[in-house]
Formats: structure tokens, sequence, C-alpha cells
């Protein structure tokens, strides 16, 4: 009955009409961890007489906290909660290894896995010398069947051996070869899904996203990764602590 009582608290508190006040009271309670990623919200019914609402009006806020990313929808289980995944800043971590903390099967679809010659612009940029063998991986990163994120990495074959096919963990397929990163510069902004990245994502053109360059440096200071990312702006926030 606590989700009921902060549900309403948030409700009361809150002006303007009912239905916003009660999707801005459900995302607020969800974000705060009152039902953890992976638990079913109660039956529409349930809900709907707990809050004295009608139920298109519920209807209608759980469809908004979906297009959120909060909420979605399985067979047999209802209105699932997936809340937004936070990734630490002050943590050097892969996909596979944020997934494997939350609880969650990551994989990859492979769209792209080729080996060629740095070209000039890249040497520039990474300091590698011309001609350096790099492998292209551009690849597609989902937890279950749910895409998440988009990315195109470059690194130096050395790194990966000449026989990786992109599947699996990076960074791990890097530590059998003592190459992951050890230290990565990187950037991050918002931005508005470009046509062919929401198509990967299965969100629509102009959706927010969140774009990452980095470069990673290996244990002897030279460029191990060059790598770009979008991540879904409503299944990801950015978490770090700050000293002074």
């Amino acid at each position: 009955m606590e989700f009921y009582a902060a549900l309403r608290d948030r409700m009361d508190r809150q002006h303007g009409p009912l239905g916003e006040r009660l999707r801005n009271a459900l995302a607020a309670v969800i974000e705060g961890g009152a039902i953890v990623p992976g638990e079913s919200l109660p039956s529409e019914r349930e809900m709907a007489e707990q809050l004295d609402v009608s139920r298109s009006t519920l209807r209608q806020g759980l469809k908004e906290l979906a297009q959120m990313g909060l909420v979605t929808t399985r067979p047999g289980a209802g209105t699932v909660v997936t809340g937004r995944i936070p990734k630490a800043l002050s943590r050097l971590s892969g996909f596979t290894e944020d997934m494997r903390l939350r609880g969650l099967l990551a994989s990859s679809r492979v769209v792209e896995c080729s080996i060629a010659p740095i070209s000039p612009d890249d040497a520039f940029r990474t300091g590698l010398p011309l001609g350096t063998p790099m492998m292209t991986l551009v690849r597609l990163r989902m937890a279950g069947e749910e895409s998440l994120s988009y990315e195109r990495a470059m690194v130096p074959v050395e790194t990966v051996g000449p026989t990786y096919d992109g599947s699996g963990s990076l960074y791990e397929r890097m530590d059998e070869r003592n190459a992951r990163p050890r230290r990565i510069l990187q950037s991050l902004q918002a931005i508005e899904a470009p046509a062919d990245i929401a198509r990967h994502l299965g969100i629509r053109e102009g959706a927010a996203v969140l774009e990452i360059t980095q470069l990673g440096y290996g244990e002897n200071g030279s460029v191990v990764e060059d790598a770009i990312s979008w991540y879904r702006g409503d299944r990801y926030k950015y978490v770090g602590e700050i000293r002074g």
C-alpha cells in the first residue's frame, strides 16, 4: 500500500489535469525505486480503483510512460517496470558488464566487422602509425530483445585478434590479450536521433539519444579504442561522483 500512498501524495501536490498529474506521479514513484525494474505494476483494474481514476485515464498514462521508456508490456506479465539504466561515469566498464550488473542478458547484432589499414584522418586523431591494421565493428547492442545502443568502434587488430567476429563482449576479448583500455577520454552530448540511428534503435526520428565519443588508452599510453555510440535517452542516465 506504500506504492499507492506515494502516488496519491505526488498527485495531491500537483496542479493541472488529472491525467497529467497521474502520469507525473507514476514516473516519479517508478524512478524513485518504489517498484524495481523487472517487477510488474498492479493490474489496471486495481490501480484505477485504488487511485479513483478511470481505466482510460490510467491506460493513457501507462502509454505515455512506455513512450518515456519507464515501462513495457509483456505477455503474461502485464505492465513491467523497465526504468532507466544508470551508467557510472567513475567506472570504466563495457556494455556487457553494465547489463550483467543489472541482471540483464546482453547481446549484439553485428552490422559490420571489417579489417583495413587506418586512414590518415584516423591516424592523425589517434596518434597511431599509418598502416596500422584496424578492425571496425558496427553493432546494435541489446538487452534481451530490446535495442539500447548503436555503436561504431575501431580497435587495432592486435588487441582482439583477426578472428574476432564482433560477437560477445569487446572488452572481455581485449582482456584475453591484456589490451583493455586503462584510461578513457569521453565526450557526451544529447542530440536528436537522425533517421538511420532511429531506425536501428527502433525509436522515432528526432527522439533524444546520448551520443558518446571516446578514445581508450592502453597501459603503454597508445590508443586501443576509437568509438562513437548512440544510447537511447529514454533508457539511459549517466551518474557520477564529484569531490571537492
